[in-house]
């Protein structure tokens, strides 16, 4: 029988024995490091700290509650990605000290590893020093310890008894002030609580600090009920579990309620009606007091339920203006001279409350001679979306004017069925690289519903994006970004996902679609996509290709996701979507051609006999579209419920009902005309039967 001692050694010698195998996996993969956003200073060596039962987490200030949530959430992330479990104290050989740069344990840590804070970390800057025996997480604040954390999150290679951390010595911190994202809640999709919370741990991982809700009618309001929506707007008991919740990750919650423009949901209701600059328009009337009492009150109950520093006004997109109850003002004095006495009244209304006041300057840059006259103390939140070289034209007037400004890209993922990665790269990466060279306080990355539809889950490549370039200095690099993408967003080891991101991205410029959306959703019998279909049929066909090959790759690796798993099945939909749309450009066009063909030669039956593969009670072409647009439409109701409320699904869904019914119409009109011609031996007309005109050539024949 094995004695006690014995036992005992060999417990140790395979202990010993499954270190070392970690350090040599370890020793092989340390040059690896794949961290968004990229540090400023990195140096990397060869020794690994291998994570296992003989590590333990230390807090240098136990009293910290900040470092102890901070820590807590690194060792859950820990657990889920590594599966290894982590604890916080006690003792043990290999150490992961965490606490704030100045403690004196801290300090003596960074001295031992050889690192010196330097002068240049702000008060969100970190450090960060792996050894073969202990780690070192140390912040200028509790804000930086935990971005500190943060990045170690991403240097967690392996996973189990292979777990490790490569050494690296790392200082680093923000290039601008704020890092935001604002997110439409105002046009269909409202997030559920847990949604929103997701988005704040999501986007405070990739160190982003401000998380703007975008609302015109969907804060319920106790002043005025009956603007928010039941069920689809943001409710005072929920804003304050989200702020409570947003400030344990750094994160600063930001009302955006509309004070000017977009606010045809409060005005279309008798109530207001008084209010709008024309009847039951967008725009609110600067010639009525009651304007500047709704204000008042919106921002009596915000100012105590978002204890920030800021208040979004918004102010865009003010078209009416001077077209109703402001016409003889705006033709004595100018529509910009109305706009800014606007701008100026609600900064007097909230002036006690003692904000910071962001507007969006689109109408400013109308009207530059202005400019100067925007007072000092406000922000401007220039947004511009285009896929451009250069933005210095619309960031200068600003700049000029001594005012300070957010620049605020676009993630491009309006009106899309997955957004337009192409231009959402070039929009952001040089948007906010001149924003920094401006002196821009900060970076909003916007996302908008305008269709009603678009799925948040989608975007998260152009958020992550905006958040490296917010932090980062320069121009992003983003070949390099996308290098890292998998590992830091999916923890992926490859590069399946990102390539699968691109595909997708890439679709509405390779069918020269500015909306991917309209497209879907076109009429099919009519002209315009007849013609598009006969224009496009090697793009349609190329596409399908692309989006079938983007969605097994999907299916084949969605389980190497270690994190943010939830956004694959919001890939995979895209992806099914863009190739029912295919699918639907080859039907059309093949309908179309066969159908012409039939018709110019009425007394060949048999080619108005090939028209029953579109007709016919159980199976055929035209039934079948409508067929899978009932599968896309309860996919898509999964999709809207993991991120949103219920409230407005069934706007949706209604779409997808029309299409439905199109083709189910246009199967039965199919039926008829056979049966008509059987007698008559007649057609009626390809182009008043929605099939186009007539092709260009002689249809080729099909495969």
């Amino acid at each position: 029988m094995m004695t006690t001692l014995a036992r005992t050694l060999m417990l140790s010698a395979a202990i010993v024995c499954v270190l070392a195998c970690a350090c040599a996996r370890a020793k092989g993969q340390s040059a690896n490091v794949q961290i968004i956003p990229a540090p400023k200073q990195i140096h990397v060596s060869e020794v690994a700290f291998v994570i296992g039962r003989e590590t333990s987490i230390i807090l240098a200030d136990g009293k910290s509650v900040e470092d102890r949530f901070a820590a807590q959430d690194f060792v859950d992330d820990v657990k889920q990605t590594a599966d290894v479990s982590l604890r916080l104290g006690g003792n043990a050989r290999r150490e992961i000290l965490i606490g704030q740069i100045d403690l004196p344990r801290v300090q003596q840590a960074l001295q031992r590893a050889g690192v010196d804070p330097g002068q240049k970390l702000t008060d969100e800057g970190y450090v960060v020093a792996v050894s073969a025996d202990e780690v070192v997480v140390a912040g200028k604040t509790s804000t930086g310890t935990f971005y500190g954390l943060q990045t170690l999150k991403q240097l967690v290679r392996g996973a189990g008894a292979g777990t490790f951390i490569p050494g690296v010595k790392i200082a680093d911190w923000p290039t601008m002030r704020w890092r935001a994202v604002s997110d439409d809640i105002s046009r269909g999709p409202v997030p559920t609580v847990d949604y929103i919370k997701r988005q704040i741990r999501t986007e405070a991982f990739f160190k982003l600090n401000m998380h703007s809700f975008y609302m015109e009618h969907t804060f319920a309001s106790e002043s005025q009920p009956l603007i928010g929506p039941a069920g689809g707007s943001l409710t005072p008991s929920e804003i304050r579990e989200l702020v409570a919740y947003a400030r344990r990750y750094h994160v600063e919650l930001v009302p955006e309620q509309q004070t000017f423009g977009h606010l045809h949901k409060a005005l279309r209701l008798e109530k207001y009606a008084d209010l709008a600059e024309t009847p039951y328009g967008d725009v609110l009337s600067p010639q009525q007091e009651g304007s500047y009492k709704l204000i008042a009150d919106w921002y009596r109950e915000l100012n105590e339920l978002f204890p920030g520093q800021f208040f979004h006004i918004g102010e865009d997109e003010t078209f009416e203006l001077g077209e109703g109850q402001s016409k003889d003002a705006v033709k004595a004095r100018g529509v910009g001279a109305i706009y800014f006495e606007h701008l100026n009244r609600v900064r007097d209304v909230l002036k006690p409350y003692n904000r910071r006041l962001m507007f969006w300057g689109d109408i400013a840059l109308h009207h530059p001679d202005l400019i100067g006259n925007i007072p000092k103390d406000m922000i401007v939140m220039n947004w511009q979306y285009g896929a451009r070289d250069d933005f210095w034209a619309d960031i200068k007037p600003f700049q000029d004017a001594g005012l300070q400004q957010f620049v605020c890209p676009g993630a491009q993922n309006w009106n899309q069925i997955f957004p337009n990665l192409e231009a959402a790269r070039k929009n952001i990466v040089n948007f906010v690289r001149d924003g920094q060279k401006a002196g821009a306080i900060g970076m909003m990355n916007t996302t908008w519903d305008d269709d009603g539809e678009s799925l948040f889950e989608t975007s998260w490549y152009s958020i992550v994006l905006g958040a490296a370039a917010s932090w980062q200095e320069g121009t992003v690099d983003v070949e390099r970004f996308d290098r890292d993408f998998d590992w830091a967003f999916f923890r992926n080891d490859g590069d399946q996902f990102v390539k699968a991101e691109t595909s997708l991205g890439s679709v509405g410029p390779l069918l020269s679609a500015g909306t991917t959306d309209e497209l879907f959703w076109r009429d099919p019998f009519t002209t315009q996509f007849q013609n598009q279909a006969r224009n496009f049929v090697d793009r349609t066909r190329k596409m399908r290709l692309m989006v079938e090959e983007a969605g097994e790759s999907l299916a084949k690796n969605e389980g190497r996701a270690r994190r943010n798993n939830s956004a694959i099945a919001a890939m995979k939909f895209a992806a099914q979507r863009f190739d029912h749309l295919g699918r639907r450009m080859e039907v059309m066009q093949k309908f179309s051609n066969q159908y012409w063909d039939a018709y110019l030669n009425l007394g060949d039956r048999a080619k108005a006999r090939k028209l029953r593969y579109y007709t016919g009670a159980i199976y055929n072409n035209l039934r079948e579209m409508a067929e899978e647009l009932s599968i896309l439409k309860e996919g898509y109701r999964a999709q809207w419920l993991a991120e949103n409320r219920p409230y407005w699904l069934d706007s949706v869904s209604a779409r997808y009902d029309q299409m439905i019914s199109i083709w189910l119409m246009k199967s039965r009109a199919v039926d008829e005309a056979l049966r008509k011609y059987e007698t008559t031996s007649t057609l009626p007309n390809p182009e008043e039967f929605g099939l186009g005109t007539r092709p260009p050539v002689a249809p080729a024949p099909n495969r």
